[in-house]
This record gives C-alpha cells, structure tokens and sequence, in this order.
C-alpha cells in the first residue's frame, strides 16, 4: 500500500486534532484513509477516469519539474496524477528493480510517521520545540484573543509581527507594527485563517530558506521583498518607476495597491514621500520575483556555525525534508553575534528555488533528494 495523505493538510488543524492524528487511533485512520485511496486509484484507473501520465513540459508546479528532471536523468519514470483530466499535486516514480514510490508534495518513505509530526507548521509548536534546543527564534506568544494579544504586545520589544499560527507564504501577515491600533487591524486580519494567532517581535533582514534533507543543510536561499534607495530628490513613487524600469526580465513589476500604500503608511511614508539619499526601504512584506523582489542563493556564503545550528533544528525537527525559514541582517555573520532567528518550518518545502536564484550559485536539492532515496530505498541506478 501507498501514502499520498500530504502533512499539508495540519496546516489547518488546531492542537487538540493533530494530537489525535499522533494517537493510535489517528494513525489508524490515516492508514485507512490511504487503503480508500488506493483502493479508488485501482477502480479509476480500470474505469479510465484515474490514472498516472508523464509530467506534461508546462505543468505549473516548479518543484515537481525539478524532481522531474532529476528523475528522468536517473533513468526513473516520473509521472502526475489525472482525475477527470485534471493534475493533481501527487506523483509516482518507478524505477527498473522496485516498488513505484507514489507521493504527494514531496516524497517520504513513512508518510504516516511524517504526517504525526506535522505540529512542524504549527509555528507556536515549532518555537516552544527549537527553544527547548537552545535554538534563537523570535520572541513572541501564540494568544486566542484580542484582550490576550494586547498583553503580548505590552511585553515585546518594538516593532512586532503578528500573523496566523498556521499557514505560510505571508498570508495575513502585517509586520512593523508599532501601535495597538495597528495590533488590532493585524490581529483581525490573521484571524481570518484562524483562531490563533502569534504575535512577536520583529527581526531585521533577509528571509532566508534553508533547505535539510536528512538531518544536513542542502541549501540556503535569501529571499528580499522589493526595495529602493533614496536618492535625496525623487518621491517613492518616482523610485518605484526607476526600479521596475530597470527590473530584470525575470522580477515582476511593481504595482502599486492599498497594500503598498498600507504598508509604506506603517513606515511612516507616502509615495510623494522624498527618501534620504542611501536610504533604503521596502515596499511590502512579501517576498520573492513574483512580488518584485529578488532571490539569492547563498549556501557557500552561510557561516559554518550557522550551518551547524540549522542542522540541530533539523535533527530537533525530526523530520527528514523540511525547510526553514530564518531571519538574520548578516547570513556571513557568526550566529552568536547577531539577532537572528528561525520563524517557521515548511513541510512541504520549495525546494525548485534552490535551482533558479536571481543571483548566486544554483544547487540541485532535488538531486540531493534523490541521492537519499537511493540510498534509504536501495534504488539501483
């Protein structure tokens, strides 16, 4: 029998339900969940409404093109799952002497041990997890209530962050917070992914992505939000139009929304806000070329000492494929001699970002990936 149940899903689950899932019982019925689905595969596939096909060259997921690649290379077949014509996000790799290995997201050879870890993107669960390892993370608490994220606030250095529990890719998350009027829009605003929200203190620099495959540091990826420089004399809007003018082909433009404008307000700026010359600012929380922001891998720059203690949150983790998200002004720097901090775990991690940075030295996780799976599961090449 196969496992596509994908730990994803806990994303959404409050405490209380992933416990269950850890249980006994929870893994009885994920396993049950995975006999129906094998058990609908095979009846599909007789009928002709579910099958696997070769990945089509235009398919939209990036990370599953990289695994592609590194499949085919192998000599392995790597095929996508059609229901009624449609993709979906779960995938079969078959070799010359083995079981196909059938996954959805990412592969894992235990996808039930891996799905009772999937407290990994609870991001309270995470903290409490790493600081127990004595490893830097921001301070802050998960709180249920307004009333209760006030007295956080109270508590932390400014600015703050506040965002939902679970989820990721910064969806209803409002940074630089300096007032409790602003705590209170951010703090409904998170709340429309949940109930529990976290609130702490902000750290300053890049977002970067480090990726572990069984417990080692595969990649690490600094990801920047768009950015401008002052020159002393233009308004931010002016710089903006300097910026996208002259943008790389592969950064999308930015375009100014009630977002922007919301973010730049809690600055304190406007675009006809004349920026100081060398001034640097940002112009929204997220992140990535798609936002027009700028991706750089920075894996042979990062610290030894850094690397180290990313590898100790991995094994802290558990959990053989996971990317962390981290938080520092100097990736070079010595960890012991900055701020800096991880924010979150991804399960599910983006690991086609470590193949295409803007700039740097790209490296092939997937093939990294794939040299585990030989290893774990005896594939022969």
């Amino acid at each position: 029998m196969v496992s596509v149940i994908d730990s994803a899903l806990f994303l959404w689950l409050n405490p209380f339900t992933q416990w269950f899932y850890r249980s006994a019982a929870g893994r009885l019925t994920l396993r049950i969940v995975d006999l129906i689905f094998n058990i609908m595969l095979r009846l599909g596939t007789r009928a002709g409404f579910m099958f696997f096909t070769r990945l089509p060259t235009d398919y939209t997921s990036d990370r599953a093109l990289v695994m592609a690649q590194e499949a085919v290379a192998r000599g392995y077949t790597f095929e996508v799952l059609s229901v009624f014509g449609r993709f979906h996000d779960t995938f079969k790799i078959t070799t010359l002497d083995k079981a196909p290995l059938i996954f959805s997201g990412v592969p894992r050879l235990d996808q039930v041990k891996a799905i009772t870890a999937g407290w990994m993107d609870d991001k309270w669960l995470l903290k409490q997890r790493l600081l127990e390892q004595g490893i830097p993370v921001s301070r802050g608490r998960s709180v249920n209530s307004l009333a209760e994220a006030k007295r956080v606030f109270t508590t932390l250095t400014k600015p703050v962050i506040v965002k939902p529990r679970f989820g990721s890719r910064g969806r209803h998350t409002t940074t630089h917070i300096r007032t409790e009027a602003d705590l209170v829009r951010a703090y409904q605003s998170a709340r429309q992914l949940g109930i529990r929200v976290l609130v702490e203190e902000h750290l300053f620099g890049s977002v970067y992505r480090a990726t572990c495959i069984n417990g080692k540091l595969a990649g690490v990826l600094a990801g920047d939000p768009p950015r401008i420089t002052g020159d002393g004399s233009s308004t931010i809007a002016v710089l903006i139009d300097k910026k996208n003018a002259q943008r790389s082909q592969r950064v999308a433009a930015v375009t100014i929304t009630d977002k922007h404008q919301a973010f730049l307000a809690t600055l304190h700026y406007t675009l006809d806000t004349v920026l100081p010359d060398g001034q640097e600012i940002d112009l929204s929380e997220k992140i990535g070329l798609s936002y027009g922001g700028s991706s750089r891998e920075v894996t042979t720059a990062t610290h030894p000492q850094l690397k180290e203690v990313l590898e100790r949150a991995a094994v802290a983790v558990d959990d053989p494929l996971l990317g962390f998200d981290f938080i520092t002004p100097d990736v070079a720097a010595d960890p012991g001699t900055v701020k800096w901090g991880i924010i979150e775990c991804n399960s599910v991690p983006f690991i086609n970002l470590h193949h295409d940075p803007l700039y740097g030295e790209p490296v092939n996780v997937a093939g990294i990936l794939f040299d585990y799976l030989e290893r774990e599961l005896n594939w022969k090449k």
